[in-house]
C-alpha cells in the first residue's frame, strides 16, 4: 500500500513546503498554504516505467498521420500546419473574445474529416451552446456535447465514445475526487490536466484545453500547466473591435512566429487571409500624430495604424498612456527626444494607440511612433502613403531590423510610395523595390528636420 504523504501547496504558485507557515516562500502571499495529502500516484506520469534507451533512428513516425488539417486555416497556419495526434494544447484569452465561438466553428471543420469531436464543458448548458450553434449555423449532429465537471466522469466518456478531438472548457472548472481541494484550485487545475494528459498521450487522442486568464493576460492556474502542454495559444483583440488575433506563444510542434486573423460577425469568427486589403484604404487621408507601421507577423507583413496625442497638461505627474504598445518603450522614446533634441515634455500627456485592438511588442515600431509623436507635437501630418520602419537606439540613432525587404515588397503592393527606413540599413542592405522610394533617416535630428 502507498504511503501517504503530507505536504503543503501554495494556491497562488503551486510551489510544495513540507510544512506549514504563514507566507509562501516563492511568491510572497499569505495564508496561501493548504495541505496536500495525497497517494504517490498523484506525482505519476503517461510514460510507461521500465523503457530502455533505443537509437532515435529506430523511432518511426507516420507522417501522413501525424497531423490532420482542421480545415480553419488560419488556426492551422498558427500551430504548424495542422494538428498532431496525442497533441495536449491550451486555448487562453480575455472574456468574451471569442474563445467558445472559435472552438466550435473549429469542431464543425474537424467533424467534417469524420472525426469524432466531444465538447466538454463545466461552465455553460446544453441549451447555451445549441442556441449559440444555431446562431453559428453549425452541423451539429456530428459533434458531442458533454455538461460535466467531474475528471473521471469525463474519462469514462472518452473510453466509451472515442473521441479523436476533446474540447475541455474550462480547466479551471474541473475536479478530480482525488483531492479535496475545490475546483480552479492550484491542485485540481494541475491534477484534473495531469488525468487528461495521460489518456491523451497513451490514445493519441487530441485534447485542447480553454483557460482563463488573469488580469494581467496570463492563464490563471499554476504556471506548471503552460509546461505540460505541448502548445499555448491565446486569442487577442478587443471585444469593441471587430479584429481577432490568434497567437502561439508556446508550439512542440512549429514555430510561435506565426499569427491568424479572424473577423467577428454576427455569425460568428470569418479568417481573414489578406489582412492588408481590409485597412489600406484607411490610410489615405493623414493626419498630425497619425503614423504607418509594417509589422512582421511570422510570414505575413502587417500595416498598422499608429495614433499618438501629444497634449499640454499641468499635473506634475504627466500622462504616459499606451494601448497596444509597451509603456516602457514609449518612456524610452520620449527620453531620447528629449536628450537629442532638447524637447520638454513634462508638460505634456503622451497617448498612444494601436488601432483595430492589435497589440505589437516589435522593436520596429520605434520609428513610426516617434515619427507619430513629432508630428502631432508639430501639428503637421506626416507625408501621405508613407510607412516607417526602424528601432531607436538611446544615442538617438535608427537601427535596422529584419525582414525589410518582404516589407518594402507587401508596401508596393499595397500602394505605399515612401518607406522611411535607418540609413545604416539603406546603405548596407541595399534595399529597393520597384513602385516605392525609400527614404533614409540617420536619427531623430534628421527626422526631426525632415518633418519641420
Amino acid at each position: 500500500m502507498a504511503k501517504k504523504k503530507v505536504e503543503y501547496l501554495c494556491e497562488k504558485c503551486g510551489a510544495k513546503f513540507p510544512k506549514w507557515t504563514g507566507r509562501c516562500g516563492h511568491c510572497s502571499a499569505w495564508e496561501s498554504l493548504k495541505e496536500l495529502t495525497s497517494v504517490a500516484s498523484s506525482r505519476s506520469t503517461w510514460v510507461d516505467s521500465g523503457n530502455k534507451p533505443i537509437p532515435l533512428n529506430d523511432i518511426h513516425v507516420d507522417s501522413e498521420a501525424e497531423r490532420w488539417k482542421t480545415g480553419v486555416f488560419e488556426f492551422d497556419r498558427v500551430i504548424g500546419g495542422g494538428i498532431v495526434q496525442g497533441s495536449f494544447g491550451l486555448l487562453g484569452g480575455t472574456p468574451g473574445v471569442g474563445k467558445s465561438t472559435l472552438i466550435l466553428q473549429l469542431l464543425a471543420r474537424i467533424a467534417r474529416l469524420n472525426k469524432k469531436a466531444l465538447y466538454v464543458t463545466g461552465e455553460e448548458s446544453g441549451h447555451q451552446i445549441k442556441q449559440r450553434s444555431n446562431r453559428l449555423l453549425i452541423r451539429q449532429e456530428d459533434i458531442l456535447i458533454m455538461v460535466e465537471s467531474e475528471v473521471e466522469q469525463i474519462l469514462n466518456a472518452m473510453k466509451e465514445h472515442k473521441p479523436d478531438f476533446i474540447v475541455i472548457d474550462s480547466i479551471q472548472t474541473l475536479f478530480t475526487n482525488q483531492f479535496t481541494a475545490s475546483a480552479g484550485s492550484v491542485t485540481q487545475v494541475r491534477e484534473s490536466a495531469n488525468l487528461l494528459m495521460k489518456y491523451a498521450k497513451r490514445n493519441d487522442v487530441s485534447v485542447l484545453l480553454i483557460g482563463h486568464v488573469t488580469k494581467e493576460g496570463d492563464i490563471a492556474g499554476p504556471r506548471t500547466l503552460e509546461h505540460m502542454v505541448d502548445y499555448v495559444l491565446y486569442l487577442e483583440g478587443e471585444k469593441r473591435e471587430q479584429h481577432r488575433l490568434l497567437r502561439a506563444v508556446k508550439n512542440r510542434f512549429g514555430t510561435i512566429s506565426e499569427v491568424g486573423l479572424f473577423k467577428m460577425t454576427a455569425k460568428g469568427l470569418v479568417e481573414v487571409s489578406k489582412p492588408n486589403n481590409l485597412f489600406v484604404d484607411k490610410f489615405n487621408n493623414p493626419h498630425p500624430g497619425m503614423a504607418i507601421f509594417a509589422a512582421n507577423e511570422g510570414t505575413r507583413t502587417l500595416f498598422l495604424e499608429i495614433q499618438v496625442l501629444v497634449g499640454d497638461t499641468e499635473q506634475k505627474n504627466p500622462a504616459r498612456t499606451c494601448i497596444g504598445m509597451d509603456r516602457n518603450r514609449l518612456q524610452v522614446i520620449v527620453a531620447v527626444l528629449e536628450k537629442h533634441l532638447q524637447m520638454d515634455f513634462s508638460s505634456n500627456d503622451i497617448y498612444v494607440n494601436l488601432a483595430e485592438g492589435f497589440r505589437v511588442i516589435e522593436p520596429a515600431m520605434d520609428l513610426p511612433v516617434t515619427a507619430a509623436l513629432l508630428s502631432s507635437y508639430l501639428l503637421k501630418p506626416l507625408p501621405p502613403k508613407s510607412i516607417f520602419i526602424g528601432e531607436v537606439a538611446l544615442t538617438g540613432e535608427f537601427r535596422s531590423v529584419p525582414a525589410l525587404q518582404e516589407r518594402l515588397y507587401e508596401a508596393a503592393r499595397c500602394g505605399f510610395e515612401l518607406v522611411f527606413l535607418p540609413e545604416l540599413a539603406v546603405k548596407t542592405g541595399k534595399f529597393s523595390q520597384k513602385g516605392v522610394q525609400v527614404v533614409s533617416v540617420k536619427d531623430v535630428q534628421e527626422l526631426m528636420s525632415l518633418l519641420s
